[in-house]
C-alpha cells in the first residue's frame, strides 16, 4: 500500500471518500430535516451500508476530508 504524506493510505482515503460521499448522500435525502436530525441517526445509515464502527465513522467525518485520489498520482 501506497501512504499519502505520512498519514493516510491510499486504501484509507478511498474508504474516507466513501463515508463522505454516503454521508452528503443521507443529509441530501433528508433535505432542510438534515440539520435536525442527530449523528448517531446518521453513522447508523453508514454503518448499514459499510459496516463500520461508529467511531471510526466518527472519527472520519469529523477529522479528514474528501481527496480527489487523482491528485496524489
Amino acid at each position: 500500500m501506497h501512504k499519502v504524506g505520512n498519514t493516510r493510505r491510499t486504501s484509507s482515503i478511498l474508504r474516507d471518500n466513501l463515508v463522505h460521499d454516503i454521508y452528503q448522500e443521507e443529509l441530501n435525502k433528508l433535505g432542510e430535516a438534515g440539520r435536525y436530525v442527530s449523528k448517531e441517526y446518521l453513522y447508523t445509515q453508514i454503518q448499514k451500508r459499510i459496516g463500520l464502527s461508529t467511531r471510526s465513522i466518527s472519527y472520519i467525518i469529523n477529522h479528514t476530508q474528501k481527496i480527489d485520489i487523482k491528485v496524489i498520482y
